[in-house]
């Protein structure tokens, strides 16, 4: 695997010691990665997502001419072969949790089906 891509979560909480993606141009260098470790074409990328010629260079290039959507961020994964898992960062917790206010009427834990458990990275 490459620098950028997660190994599973293990059952006791720890991560692996990974970056962690915290922006949009750190998600386009990881996908970049993925891209050169699989050694695919941008026009092999373009067929597997089922978009258009060249629109895999215009948003993996150093520069991107065009920005990952709701509907290309998706296709970009899955031509991959890559999930994104969203995990807790301790140290961002620290700076911002003086600032939460929490609900009055908080939530019922397990309501939201849909939305995937989140992992934490506290060791």
């Amino acid at each position: 695997m490459g620098a950028a891509t997660a190994a599973p979560h293990d059952d006791e909480g720890t991560m692996p010691d990974v970056p962690m993606i915290h922006s949009m141009e750190e998600l386009l260098a990881a996908l970049r990665c993925r891209r050169d470790e699989l050694q695919l074409t941008h026009e092999t990328i373009d067929h597997v997502a089922g978009w258009p010629s060249g629109y895999c260079g215009k948003l993996m290039a150093p520069t991107p001419i065009k920005n990952l959507g709701w509907l290309s961020f998706g296709l970009a994964l899955d031509a991959l072969g890559v999930a994104l898992v969203m995990v807790e960062n301790p140290d961002q917790i620290k700076r911002v949790e003086k600032r939460w206010v929490r609900r009055e009427r908080p939530q019922p834990a397990g309501k939201h089906h849909s939305q995937p458990r989140l992992l934490s990275a506290r060791k």
